[in-house]
C-alpha cells in the first residue's frame, strides 16, 4: 500500500509541475495555445510561423522574406539548423505584451523545461536582425536543452553569441569573410549600427545570469551587450565559426562552458 501511495502522489507531482508553470508563465501558456487562437494564423508554406491577423500585406511579406534570410544566416554560421522553436510575430504593441512579458524590446525567446521554445517577434520584431538574434537563441537551446542552458551557460555568452548573426551590434566580418574569397563578401542587410561608446566597469562575472544582465536599467543592458559582443567577437575571431558547434559539443558530453571555452582558444593557437 505505501507503495502505491508513493506512485500515486508521484504521478500527481509530475503533472501538476507542468501545469503549474504554464499557469505561472501565461505568456507561454498563450504561446502553447497559438494555433488556437483567433488572431493569429499560420504562414502558408513556413512551417511553425504564426503571424498576427492584424498585419498588412506588406507586413506580411517582408516578415517571410526575413525569416528565410535569417534561417539561412543561422545555417552559414552554426553549419546547419536544428531550430524548432515555434515564430509568433506580433504587429501590434498590445498582441506583444501578451506574449513578452512587459512588451519590452524588439523580440524576446520562451522556453519550457520539457523542450518546447517560442520565439516572439514584436511590431519592431519584423527585421531580419531581431529574427537572427533570436533563432541564435533557440539554436543554443535545441543543441544543449533548456536546463543545462539555465544552469551552465553564462548569459554574457548567450547573448553575445546572437549578437554574432545580429549585424546591428557587430559585422558579419568577424566570422564570414575568413570563410570566403573577398570578391564574394556579401554586405550585410544594412549598415551596422555605431557601437555603445560608453566603457564601463563591467566584468563578465556580473554578467553571468538572466538577472544580472537585464536586471538593471537600460544603459546597464546596453552596455552589458557590447561587452558581450565584444568577448564573444574576440573569441569567435581567435577559433572561427566551426569552433561555435564544437563548444556546444563538448558541453553536451559533459565539460564545463569555462573550460571549453578556454581550451578550444588555446587549442586553436
Amino acid at each position: 500500500m505505501p507503495a502505491n501511495v508513493f506512485v500515486r502522489y508521484g504521478l500527481l507531482v509530475l503533472i501538476a509541475l507542468p501545469i503549474g508553470f504554464l499557469l505561472l508563465n501565461p505568456q507561454i501558456l498563450r504561446s502553447v495555445w497559438i494555433e488556437k487562437s483567433g488572431n493569429f494564423q499560420a504562414a502558408q508554406g513556413m512551417p511553425n510561423v504564426y503571424i498576427g491577423r492584424s498585419a498588412t500585406p506588406q507586413q506580411r511579406s517582408a516578415f517571410r522574406t526575413y525569416v528565410g534570410q535569417a534561417r539561412n544566416r543561422i545555417r552559414r554560421f552554426w553549419g546547419s539548423q536544428q531550430v524548432r522553436a515555434i515564430l509568433i510575430y506580433c504587429p501590434t504593441q498590445p498582441d506583444y505584451e501578451q506574449y513578452c512579458a512587459g512588451g519590452e524590446g524588439a523580440g524576446c525567446s520562451l522556453g519550457t523545461p520539457w523542450g518546447s521554445a517560442y520565439l516572439i517577434l514584436g511590431p519592431d520584431g519584423n527585421d531580419v536582425d531581431v529574427i537572427a538574434h533570436e533563432l541564435c537563441h533557440d539554436e543554443l537551446f535545441v543543441r544543449l536543452g533548456w536546463w543545462r542552458v539555465k544552469r551552465q551557460i553564462p548569459q554574457w555568452f548567450n547573448e553575445g553569441l546572437a549578437l554574432m548573426v545580429d549585424y546591428r551590434y557587430s559585422h558579419p566580418a568577424i566570422w564570414e569573410r575568413p570563410d570566403q574569397p573577398e570578391t564574394t563578401f556579401s554586405r550585410p542587410d544594412h549598415e551596422p549600427t555605431r557601437p555603445y561608446t560608453h566603457h564601463p566597469m563591467l566584468k563578465l562575472s556580473e554578467l553571468e545570469t538572466t538577472r544580472d544582465f537585464f536586471g538593471s536599467d537600460y544603459n546597464h543592458t546596453m552596455l552589458a551587450y557590447q561587452i558581450a559582443a565584444d568577448e564573444v567577437a574576440r573569441w569567435l575571431s581567435r577559433v572561427g565559426r566551426r569552433n561555435v558547434p564544437a563548444l556546444t559539443t563538448a558541453v553536451a558530453s559533459g565539460e564545463s562552458f569555462r573550460k571549453a571555452y578556454q581550451r578550444i582558444e588555446k587549442q586553436s593557437h
